[in-house]
């Protein structure tokens, strides 16, 4: 069990055998960074769980009490972490009958947890490959954090020693991004950043990343201009110059090699963290 847990506002650690983010993966999650006591960029989570919600025609409705009780555990203790991670899992609800199709009348759970900052070094360059476990292509589950992760879990499984990270193919063979990240990648033409209509995670990073490349006024001097958002092949990677993945754990994290070749250059990973850092 996590350093702390509520189950619908309550202290505890079980749910019930029918609930259905047990029983089918019913459900979203987010992962939420805070420090010094205060979850960070916590409306860009809320709409995209509330966007999920809609999408998955999910009951929800107490976001003011969500957020409250992930504030709450960001900072619980008499003496907050300087980080932790708080995760919050929103599920239909314990299921009313047997079978796939929900009555329309469960109510739903929400779950929220606090856990201990993952060890490591934040700044060090990480080592990505491709994986050899591909993303099916579902583009009414693009984009949303669902809770249905096994492909990411097999991913992991087949992570090579010595990996940190491993980019994930489409069924169709297009780049989406990385197993727990997403990624931007750098040519000689520019920054780009694969589509997600089909399937692959929409981070809240990305988001922020792709806000900041677009600002008019943006908040410290940018040498290029918005990131193109397309489809990638892995077939362009030998011409890849720079790359870096983004989650609101690592933040922005600096490839150093990927696929086996040495990336010499971070100059669009330092120009956005500069950015990130001005703006706080």
């Amino acid at each position: 069990m996590s350093a702390a847990t509520l189950i619908d506002g309550r202290p505890g650690d079980q749910v019930s055998v029918a609930e259905r983010a047990l029983q089918y993966g019913d459900g979203l999650f987010e992962t939420i960074s805070c420090v010094d006591g205060a979850p960070r960029w916590l409306p860009r989570h809320l709409q995209r769980l509330r966007l999920g919600c809609e999408r998955l025609q999910l009951p929800f409705t107490d976001y003011e009490v969500l957020a409250q009780e992930i504030t709450a555990l960001a900072g619980a203790g008499s003496a907050a972490p300087a980080r932790c991670v708080v995760k919050v899992i929103v599920s239909r609800g314990a299921a009313l009958r047997r079978g796939y199709g929900p009555t329309g009348a469960e109510r739903p759970t929400r779950i929220v947890s606090r856990h201990e900052w993952p060890a490591g070094d934040p700044t060090a360059p990480l080592h990505v490959s491709l994986s050899s476990v591909r993303l099916g292509t579902n583009p009414l589950l693009a984009g949303l954090k669902h809770l249905n992760r096994l492909e990411q879990v097999l991913a992991q499984l087949a992570r090579p020693p010595g990996i940190d990270e491993v980019l994930m193919l489409s069924s169709r063979g297009e780049i989406i991004g990385g197993s727990m990240s997403n990624v931007f990648l750098a040519d000689q033409t520019g920054l780009f950043t694969p589509r997600l209509d089909a399937c692959g995670v929409a981070g809240v990073m990305r988001g922020l990343v792709l806000q900041a490349s677009r600002a008019r006024r943006p908040v410290a001097p940018l040498r290029f201009g918005a990131v193109r958002v397309r489809r990638v092949m892995p077939s362009e990677l030998p011409g890849v110059r720079e790359a870096f993945v983004t989650n609101v754990r690592w933040g922005i994290r600096s490839i150093g090699s990927l696929d086996g070749r040495a990336l010499a250059s971070d100059d669009y990973a330092q120009q956005l963290r500069r950015q990130m850092d001005a703006a706080q």
